[in-house]
């Protein structure tokens, strides 16, 4: 059976099948672009699903990423969310248009920005920034080939939603919660440890997109924790991790020697590990630990930086 959401005036929201879909995207002109990671949920019963598992409605404004042809976006839509659409791809909103405005009267709660979600493929776009303070979540079908980019960004920023559900492919989602001493543990892992709670929601066959990926995706939920570490501090971890693993299959002494272009004697100088540390790889290292080193990492290298004068006002790199 399908439990297709209801509109805001009520009624059933109308399905929209693959054969419908094709012929929106024929009329408008809009091919799915394998390099947007454009794979679209057909499935309303998921669709309704992520909705729900947001817990959002009348009181939120909801950022979408990639909304593509607005499958997702109807149901927002639907459950009576005002929605800030961030589409890279014109065409798309021109299909998702003619398939949302007939549909809800609620399409007046939509706005688009036409933008790439990410600046020079790692940093959020100013779009994006701009669009932040006004949401209170994120909700979207991420396009595969930003996504771990873009979670990573938001990991801790200060304008970033408190809440956030998004569909991921099960690789990335996997990273996101990966702990310490396996071979998912890296960046993103530490980051999101440090800044979310995070939690699988549901796996999602890839028989249920259209076009079909080669992969199978996982919808996860990420709720920002209250007392996690400053912008300024998550910055410099992000510098550390970078450096620590680099070369994820030597030690992190000798990774961080090899990027930063330091002898491995200075890195153990600078980072005072226990004996049983000195041989250890980043990844069997917890995020705490990870966090504390790259503070001192980050003293040690303004320290460089500013050496040999004496005149810095702040020589702690605080």
């Amino acid at each position: 059976m399908n439990h297709a959401a209801s509109g805001s005036s009520g009624s059933p929201l109308p399905p929209v099948s693959r054969a419908s879909l094709r012929a929106a995207l024929e009329a408008g002109g809009a091919v799915p672009r394998k390099r947007h990671g454009q794979h679209f949920l057909l499935d309303d019963n998921l669709l309704a699903a992520i909705v729900r598992d947001a817990g959002v409605g009348l009181a939120d404004q909801v950022l979408e990423v990639g909304p593509g042809p607005g499958l997702l976006t109807r149901h927002l839509l639907a459950a009576g969310c005002r929605v800030v659409a961030l589409e890279i791809d014109p065409a798309m909103t021109g299909v998702a248009r003619a398939l949302i405005e007939p549909a809800l009267r609620g399409a007046g709660r939509l706005r688009w920005i036409e933008a790439d979600a990410l600046a020079g493929g790692r940093r959020l776009g100013p779009e994006l920034l701009a669009a932040l303070p006004e949401c209170s979540a994120l909700v979207a079908n991420l396009p595969y080939g930003i996504a771990g980019a873009l979670l990573g960004s938001l990991a801790g920023h200060p304008a970033a939603p408190g809440r956030s559900v998004v569909m991921v492919q099960r690789e990335l989602a996997e990273r996101l919660m990966a702990p310490p001493g396996t071979r998912d543990f890296g960046p993103l892992a530490v980051l999101v440890a440090l800044t979310s709670q995070v939690r699988l929601l549901r796996r999602v066959p890839a028989r249920a997109f259209w076009p079909a990926p080669r992969v199978e995706s996982a919808v996860v939920s990420l709720t920002t924790l209250p007392d996690g570490p400053p912008a300024a501090a998550l910055d410099a971890l992000r510098a550390f991790l970078g450096g620590a693993f680099h070369a994820r299959r030597k030690t992190m002494v000798n990774s961080l020697a090899e990027w930063s272009g330091t002898s491995a004697h200075d890195v153990l100088a600078c980072l005072s590990l226990q004996e049983n540390q000195q041989k250890w790889r980043a990844e069997a290292f917890e995020a705490v630990q990870l966090f504390e080193l790259a503070q001192v990492w980050a003293v040690h290298a303004l320290g460089e930086r500013h050496r040999p004068s004496d005149r810095s006002p702040n020589r702690s790199g605080a």
